[in-house]
C-alpha cells in the first residue's frame, strides 16, 4: 500500500502545537489567577510544567508518526483499499462501483503543506458518521483521484475520462456563485430574524409593563414590581446583545465558512466547493440525492428570500468526524423566485411541484399546547399564590405576581398561536408520478422534494376525535442518514395517508 504524503505530519503537528499550548495554560490557569500563591511557587513549579508540555507535545508527535507509518491505501482494478489508525486499527475496502460521494477538504495548515485530505464513501446508514476511506495526499494527486474515482464508479476506462474531462471543460462554469453583495444580506436577514423576536418581546413586554400600571393605579410597583422591570430589562439587554454577536458570527461565517462557494456539474456529478480556512470540495453523483429542502426563515419569506439544502447519504460526514459545516447546503442565499431557475440547471427532477392538498383543520394545531399551558400555569399560579400568601406576602404583590404570570402564559399562547396559523396556511403535499413535494413548518417554511423510492415508511397519527373527523399527522420516513429522516404533515384527510401507503405498496 501507499503511505499518505508527509506532509500529513507536518501540517498536524502545527495544529497540535496549539493544542498543546492549550493544555498547558489550562494546566497552569489556577496558579497564576490565584493571587495568593506565593510567586516563588509559581517558579518553582514552572520547569514541571514546561517538562508536561514538552512531554504532552511529544505524545502528539509520537501519534502522527506512528498513523503515517501504520496508513496507507491502494486502487486495484476493482475497489479501493484503506487502512489506518494507531490503538483501534481500521481497514476498509470499497468497491468502485458502491461509491456513492467524493470529498475534497484542505485546512489551513494542509495549504500550507500543499496536501489535501480525500474521503469517499458509501452512504451506508450504519457508517454514516465517517466516510469508510480516507486518503491524505498532495493536492494536485487528490484532484487526479477524484477525476480517477469518479469515472471508475461509473465504470469507464482512464481513457474514457479523459476524453470526458475535455469535453466538460466548458461546463466547468459555476452554476451558483455566493457573492459578497448576498453575503451581506443574508447575514443582514439573519440578524432581522433575531431582531425581530427581539422586537416583539420589548414591544409585549412594554404592554404587559402598562398593563399592570394601569390595572394596579400606581405610580410605582414596589420592590418586587421593580425586581420583574429589572429582569424584563436584563432580558430585552441580553437578547439584544445575543443579536450583535449573532451578526458578527454570522458575518464570519457567510465571508469564511462560504468563500468562494461554487457550484459545478460535470456530466452525472455535482461539486460543491467553499471555505476559506477549511476548503471543502464535495463531489456525489445526480442520482445519490435523496432530497431537497427549501426552507424560508420567517425574516426570509417576508423578504422573498430562501436557502436550498441536500439529504445526499455519506454527503453529510467529512472524514473522521462531522465538522464539515453546511455541506448539505446547495445554495445558502438566493432570492425565492429563483429557487426554481436554480434546480432547473441543477437539478430538474426536484422542483417542487404546487400543493395539492391543505391542512383540514386549525383548531389540532393548538389544542393540545392550548390544554397543557393552561394547567401547567394553572397549577403554578395556584401554587405561587398560595405560598405568598401563607407568608404573608401583601395582596399587592401577590396581584402584581397573578397578572404577571397571566401575561407570560398569554404570550406564549400568542406565540404558539401565530405559529400554528403559519403551519395550518403551509401544511400540504402534492404527488406528482414518483415525486413527492411536502410543505410544512411554522415560523419557519419548508418545501422538501423526494422520490418515490426514497420513502422507507408512512405513519398515521391521529387521535379518536381527529379520526373521527377524518383528519391525521401524516409522518413520513426517508431514507437518509440525518439527524432525523422523518417528515410530518399535519392535519392531512386520512385518504391522502392511504395514497402514501399505496405509493409504498407499488
Amino acid at each position: 500500500m501507499k503511505r499518505f504524503d508527509k506532509g500529513y505530519i507536518y501540517s498536524s503537528l502545527i495544529s497540535d502545537l496549539f493544542a498543546s499550548i492549550l493544555i498547558f495554560f489550562a494546566l497552569i490557569g489556577d496558579l497564576i489567577s490565584d493571587e495568593e500563591a506565593p510567586e516563588g511557587d509559581f517558579l518553582s513549579a514552572l520547569p514541571f510544567f514546561i517538562i508536561g508540555f514538552v512531554l504532552i507535545y511529544l505524545a502528539f508527535i509520537a501519534y502522527r508518526v506512528i498513523y503515517y507509518r501504520t496508513s496507507g491505501y491502494e486502487l486495484t482494478e476493482s475497489e479501493i483499499k484503506c487502512k489506518r489508525g494507531v490503538l483501534f486499527r481500521k481497514r476498509s475496502v470499497l468497491d468502485y462501483k458502491r461509491i456513492h460521494a467524493i470529498n475534497k477538504k484542505q485546512s489551513i495548515f494542509n495549504r500550507i503543506f500543499g496536501i489535501a485530505v480525500l474521503t469517499v464513501d458509501s452512504g451506508s446508514t450504519n457508517t454514516a458518521h465517517q466516510a469508510e476511506i480516507t486518503i491524505i495526499e498532495k493536492a494536485a494527486t487528490v484532484d487526479a483521484l477524484m477525476d480517477r474515482l469518479n469515472a471508475l464508479k461509473s465504470g469507464e476506462t482512464e481513457s474514457v475520462c479523459e476524453e470526458k474531462e475535455e469535453i466538460l471543460l466548458s461546463e466547468n462554469d459555476s452554476l451558483y456563485n455566493f457573492t459578497s453583495g448576498k453575503k451581506m444580506l443574508y447575514t443582514l436577514i439573519n440578524i432581522a430574524s433575531t431582531a425581530f423576536f427581539t422586537a416583539i418581546f420589548a414591544v409585549l413586554a412594554i404592554t404587559v409593563i402598562g398593563a399592570l400600571k394601569l390595572l394596579l393605579s400606581i405610580d410605582g410597583l414596589g420592590t418586587w414590581g421593580e425586581y420583574f422591570l429589572y429582569s424584563l430589562i436584563i432580558t430585552a439587554g441580553a437578547m439584544l446583545l445575543f443579536s450583535v454577536f449573532s451578526f458578527i458570527g454570522c458575518m464570519i461565517h457567510s465571508f469564511v465558512g462560504y468563500y468562494d462557494f461554487t457550484v459545478t456539474k460535470k456530466g452525472n456529478d455535482i461539486q460543491i466547493s467553499y471555505g476559506l480556512i477549511n476548503r471543502h470540495t464535495n463531489t456525489f453523483s445526480y442520482d445519490r440525492i435523496k432530497a431537497v429542502k427549501i426552507s424560508e426563515g420567517l425574516v426570509q419569506r417576508m423578504l422573498g428570500f430562501a436557502t436550498i439544502k441536500l439529504e445526499v447519504i455519506g454527503y453529510t460526514a467529512s472524514g473522521d468526524d462531522d465538522n464539515g459545516a453546511d455541506i448539505g447546503v446547495l445554495v445558502p442565499f438566493c432570492k425565492r423566485d429563483e429557487v426554481e431557475e436554480i434546480l432547473e440547471k441543477i437539478l430538474p427532477d426536484f422542483i417542487p411541484d404546487k400543493k395539492e392538498t391543505c391542512a383540514a383543520s386549525y383548531f389540532p394545531f393548538i389544542s393540545w399546547f392550548a390544554l397543557i399551558l393552561g394547567t401547567v400555569s394553572g397549577v403554578l399560579l395556584s401554587v405561587t399564590c398560595s405560598i405568598l400568601k401563607i407568608a404573608g406576602v401583601s395582596a399587592f404583590v401577590i396581584a402584581t405576581v397573578a397578572i404577571s404570570l397571566i401575561g407570560v402564559a398569554l404570550l406564549l399562547l400568542l406565540v404558539k398561536a401565530i405559529g400554528s396559523a403559519l403551519s395550518y396556511r403551509q401544511s400540504g403535499i402534492a404527488v406528482s408520478g414518483d415525486k413527492i413535494t411536502a410543505y410544512y413548518g411554522g415560523y419557519t417554511k419548508y418545501t422538501t422534494v423526494f422520490m418515490k423510492k426514497n420513502l422507507i415508511a408512512a405513519e398515521n397519527n391521529t387521535t379518536p376525535l381527529r379520526k373521527r373527523a377524518g383528519i391525521a399527522s401524516l409522518i413520513m420516513h426517508l431514507k437518509t442518514n440525518a439527524t432525523s429522516n422523518e417528515i410530518t404533515v399535519h392535519m392531512q384527510e386520512d385518504r391522502l395517508v392511504r395514497k402514501i401507503e399505496d405509493l409504498l405498496i407499488l
